[in-house]
């Protein structure tokens, strides 16, 4: 399924993207918990899903600005992200890792993280909700490595990879990290880096995989 996420458009309106939408031939939308919803403001989500019904575009995912990190009231914080995206009828939730990089941290990092995400995970769980972890440069997702370790030790059936290309590096490394990350996606966000031999590596390996597009079309 490709998916049109609203995120690189913060200035035009949700109801004016769902048309947009429908032009770049997605059959899924995916909101932003900053620009056009705001976590926690259930009744604006439940209008934006009838939006998207009445589209014909099927709800997918709620992308949310909540970054991993060495927080104490997880579920305080996170369950205003939760009740949006249960409104919206989302299937997943894509966040964003720690900021720091995979090679400078040590256990200890991963393992704060790690249970963070957890108790995150088992939040989705209760809504039958999957949990995306963006795969991002200068992050603890910044290589393949990285990303099964944190999911690993996270150890939750619904915690899964959201796949980003890496600018910095080759086609051929960017095409050996999604093979690597194969048992873990949840999704593929399609951006400025995107190629098309990702596109026909997904197309023939994950056709199931959704396809979110960041820039609201395919290159």
């Amino acid at each position: 399924m490709v998916v049109f996420s609203m995120v690189q458009y913060p200035n035009i309106s949700a109801k004016d993207l769902l048309p947009l939408a429908k032009e770049a031939g997605a059959a899924g939308i995916e909101w932003d918990d900053a620009a056009h919803l705001h976590a926690g403001h259930t009744h604006e989500a439940t209008q934006a899903y009838w939006d998207a019904v009445h589209a014909k575009l099927e709800p997918f995912s709620l992308v949310s600005h909540y970054t991993l990190g060495n927080k104490r009231d997880i579920q305080e914080l996170f369950m205003p992200v939760m009740d949006c995206a249960f409104a919206l009828h989302a299937s997943a939730v894509r966040l964003n890792p720690s900021p720091i990089p995979s090679a400078e941290a040590d256990y200890a990092v991963f393992n704060v993280a790690a249970q963070e995400l957890r108790t995150i995970c088992d939040m989705a769980n209760t809504f039958d909700m999957e949990i995306h972890i963006n795969c991002q440069p200068g992050t603890l997702t910044d290589t393949p490595e990285g990303v099964q370790k944190l999911i690993k030790m996270a150890n939750c059936r619904n915690c899964k990879c959201s796949w980003h290309p890496d600018p910095t590096i080759s086609d051929q490394e960017n095409l050996k990290n999604l093979q690597l990350l194969k048992e873990y996606l949840g999704s593929v966000v399609v951006n400025a880096s995107w190629k098309k031999e990702y596109a026909s590596y997904l197309e023939s390996a994950f056709p199931q995989i959704p396809l979110i597009l960041e820039t609201g079309r395919m290159a």
